[in-house]
């Protein structure tokens, strides 16, 4: 059995002694997005299913997010709504990018766009894909050993995120390795509107890479339609240009968002698994010790501490939710990430247990129609690289202070490490 992460702050006096409106309020602040795990169980112990003063009713609870996210009586949070509630939001394409993408569509939309990229996500095509995950992983380790081979500190974060997920997505996608590092830049600056709080200039930011995201995979599916290949641009440029299941709108939106998930909250998942291991010594040692524990290591990463904390759905009919009555129309944000710590699911939750047994699936990937296409490359491309990284480094250490980045999105700005 995993130890409690000794190397997190006990919960202090300000959080136990705050209200339920209290500690939603504080989840927009810094220190709770480095360390959100204190606040979620007070939240849950005061409040499982809180209304707040903005009207937002907060779920902390595993059965209520699980309800939140596979129950027909809550809906995206697509264009109908977002014209109900921001009329503006047409304003500012990197709304538009966002909210008409397939992750904001209700059936029959949702439906028809998933069913046209599902295919490239199913488990028998990711095996064939095996051997080129193992080679690209290799690939990333040796950037790593790269960039620490005098023993000075690498942030993990900045390699990862210019290695492994992005090569794989991109092969998948099609998208050349020498544009990555603007796809980058463009990408990071677009995801943050998805965050509890923005401002003016992360707005213009997001903005501004959503145009220049679009105009570049315009100019891809230009260059595909002339040359196909095989590839899933490719693929959904023939779909597009047979029939008019698929517009042209909806076929760069879908590009932009598959490229963009299968980067940003993969390196989060990669460090964030990082992070746990090395807070939790005896953890790493039996992972290295035998690789078979990778795909239940995997698992206890996405429960402990997921990529993907919060997610949004509105009612489109009154639900009654933990003894709470909530009115349809009513914006319910479910904590994920204080779901997958919920000890009437999970029992002692706060424990980082990479033998833990599979009971319960954890919401980190969300659920119902709107499960996490790319799953199960999540899966494979973690379960091929931890045992890896562990194997290739066996003085892996933290190497200076963490930069935490994100709620929605969790992950780090700078996470140094040493392997020498």
């Amino acid at each position: 059995m995993g130890n409690s992460d000794s190397s997190a702050p006990a919960v202090d006096d300000a959080v136990d002694g705050a209200t339920a409106d209290e500690l939603v309020a504080a989840l927009a602040t810094a220190p709770v997005r480095a360390d959100p795990y204190p606040v979620y169980a007070r939240l849950r112990r005061l409040a499982p299913v809180h209304r707040a003063p903005s009207g937002m009713v907060f779920l902390t609870g595993y059965e209520d997010c699980v309800t939140l996210t596979r129950s027909p009586a809550f809906h995206a949070q697509g264009p109908q709504w977002m014209d109900a509630v921001n009329p503006a939001w047409r304003e500012h394409p990197g709304q538009v990018a966002t909210v008409e993408s397939l992750l904001f569509r209700d059936p029959p939309d949702h439906t028809r766009l998933r069913r046209l990229v599902g295919g490239t996500f199913t488990i028998r095509r990711l095996e064939a894909l095996r051997g080129d995950v193992v080679r690209l992983v290799g690939d990333a380790l040796d950037a790593i050993a790269d960039a620490g081979g005098d023993g000075s500190a690498v942030n993990l974060h900045e390699i990862l995120s210019a290695t492994l997920p992005i090569s794989v997505i991109g092969a998948l996608v099609g998208v050349p390795s020498e544009d990555w590092p603007l796809l980058r830049r463009w990408m990071t600056a677009m995801m943050q509107i998805v965050e509890m709080t923005t401002s003016a200039q992360i707005m213009d930011a997001a903005d501004d890479g959503a145009r220049r995201l679009t105009d570049y995979f315009a100019a891809l599916v230009a260059e595909r339609r002339a040359h196909p290949r095989e590839d899933l641009a490719s693929a959904l440029v023939a779909v597009a240009d047979d029939d008019e299941t698929l517009t042209g709108t909806e076929l760069l939106q879908t590009l932009i968002l598959l490229f963009m998930a299968g980067v940003d909250t993969m390196v989060n998942h990669l460090a964030n698994g990082t992070q746990a291991l090395l807070a939790h010594p005896d953890q790493l040692a039996a992972l290295r010790a035998d690789p078979a524990l990778a795909p239940s290591a995997v698992e206890e990463m996405l429960r402990y501490d997921a990529p993907i904390q919060i997610i949004g759905r509105v009612s489109g009919e009154p639900v009654r939710l933990g003894g709470l009555d909530v009115p349809a129309g009513t914006l319910a944000i479910g904590l994920l990430g204080a779901a997958n710590r919920d000890p009437a699911r999970f029992p002692d939750p706060d424990a980082f247990d990479i033998t833990r047994s599979p009971d319960s699936i954890v919401l980190s990937f969300g659920g119902g129609m709107h499960y996490c296409l790319g799953a199960p490359l999540a899966r494979l491309e973690s379960a091929e690289f931890f045992p890896a990284f562990l194997a290739r480094f066996p003085k892996l250490a933290l190497g200076g202070v963490p930069q935490r980045r994100g709620l929605v999105l969790r992950g780090f700005s700078d996470f140094p490490i040493t392997v020498v």
